[in-house]
């Protein structure tokens, strides 16, 4: 009778212990592994569908970040407040109205949307290998020492995540409709459709005082897993407003946490950096310096501006130009969300393709005074590609790096299918003849979001 009581506590136990354990615990092997010999379409769901495969230390009593997908379901009507603000008029009020939107549907879940049951959300795909395991962010461009204040004495991680209202989710949901072959051609986002991106960072409030009384995530961003204390520094929103099809077809926002700003929450405390629709292509070193010219496709928020004249940096973005606090400052946020594109083929890390790509795609100028290099990165793309014979991505760099590593991944693994789950042209480089297989399998890519 012991023995059989023994028995049955054992096996209580067990499955006690494997309802309680993630789904990436109880794998058989690392989170959404993909076993030699599975067939490629099963493959790329697998990879699809996956959360994260990075590693979790220290985390057994965190809740993991939980992938979630668009869906094809029609939706109705969106009811899009900022449609009823003119953005050249009232800029300030017409950006936030653009964040008030993104709050409202997702500080109540703290922004575990899938949990949200009064709308729909969802995260892009192909960020698998990337996202870490408690909340799903991303490595970001890191700050450097005094790029966020003058007290701030070392260089600090940023991290971010990025949210799609239902309008985008269903476009994302048609590129991916097969996990094994998406869909780019033609690609463009509907009206009303709508992101926000969320960065936190690492640094401390003794080194960034601006950062005290900021919400605080738990991130297992170190190299093992470790899970460090991230605070919210900067919010990016987007959206496609039809009103400006012309420039970009998009308005970008950018806010950054001020202890300083009233109020009672830390959404409270977000402040208005700016909003951009264009890259003003005509603002050059001279122009800027010489002739006292100013943005003119961009509302930068002087108060916030003031507060990164003194600090190496200068501007938020080249010559004044939109840019967030995080953010490179010899870019812009326009600028650098139209490098968002698919080649139709992968490019590896090390290839003569990836030094190719680099040549022909625009970076941010080294060079300020460099007007060729200048002019050459900041103009307005309207719906072109910033490279001729590929298919644009309608500024997203979410969509364009989920692309890539899928192509990369499918390159690696499964090479016989690289050319057929693509419906875009493969882009041909003048190196190609001269290109030899990798050594080593490529890494999945942040490159355009640490530019």
């Amino acid at each position: 009778m012991a023995k059989r009581a023994l028995l049955f506590s054992l096996v209580s136990l067990f499955f006690a212990a494997f309802l309680s354990a993630s789904p990436a615990q109880v794998a058989d092997g690392p989170p959404c592994a993909v076993h030699e010999g599975t067939p490629f379409n099963e493959a790329a769901r697998i990879k699809f569908e996956c959360s994260s495969t990075r590693p979790l230390t220290e985390g057994a009593s965190h809740r993991e970040f939980a992938l979630k997908l668009g869906s094809l379901a029609a939706i109705a009507t969106p009811k899009l407040s900022w449609k009823q603000i003119d953005p050249m008029q009232e800029p300030a009020r017409y950006v936030k109205a653009l964040l008030e939107y993104g709050v409202k549907d997702n500080q109540g879940v703290d922004w575990r949307i899938e949990d949200n049951k009064a709308s729909t959300w969802c995260h892009a795909p192909w960020f698998q290998d990337l996202r870490e395991r408690l909340r799903g962010m991303t490595l970001e461009r890191g700050s450097r020492p005094f790029e966020l204040h003058a007290r701030q004495q070392t260089f600090s991680q940023n991290w971010a995540i990025g949210f799609y209202n239902d309008v985008a989710c269903r476009r994302l949901a048609l590129v991916w409709q097969d996990p094994a072959s998406p869909k780019t051609k033609d690609f463009a986002f509907p009206d009303g459709s709508y992101a926000i991106k969320l960065l936190f960072t690492a640094a401390a409030p003794s080194e960034v005082p601006y950062l005290a009384g900021s919400l605080e995530w738990d991130a297992a961003i170190g190299e093992k897993g470790e899970v460090t204390r991230m605070r919210l520094l900067q919010v990016d929103v987007a959206v496609k407003d039809n009103r400006l099809n012309g420039v970009s077809g998009w308005f970008f926002g950018t806010f950054m946490y001020d202890a300083a700003t009233p109020g009672n929450t830390p959404y409270e405390r977000l402040t208005p950096v700016g909003v951009t629709w264009g890259s003003d292509p005509t603002l050059t070193a001279f122009q800027y310096e010489q002739r006292g010219k100013a943005v003119r496709e961009s509302w930068v928020n002087p108060a916030v501006a003031e507060k990164f004249f003194a600090l190496p940096r200068h501007t938020l973005g080249l010559f004044g130009r939109l840019n967030g606090p995080v953010d490179n400052p010899k870019s812009s946020c326009i600028a650098c969300h139209g490098q968002a594109l698919d080649w139709g083929r992968a490019i590896t890390r090390g290839s003569l393709a990836e030094v190719s790509a680099g040549l022909l795609m625009p970076g941010p100028p080294q060079d300020p005074y460099d007007d060729g290099v200048v002019g050459r990165y900041f103009v307005n793309l309207g719906t072109a590609s910033f490279v001729n014979g590929t298919q644009p991505l309608d500024y997203s760099l979410q969509v364009a790096l989920g692309i890539k590593n899928f192509r990369a991944w499918v390159f690696a693994n499964y090479p016989q299918m690289a050319d057929q789950t693509t419906d875009v042209p493969k882009f041909s480089f003048p190196t190609d003849p001269f290109e030899v297989a990798p050594a080593a399998p490529p890494e999945p890519s942040m490159e355009l979001f640490m530019r």
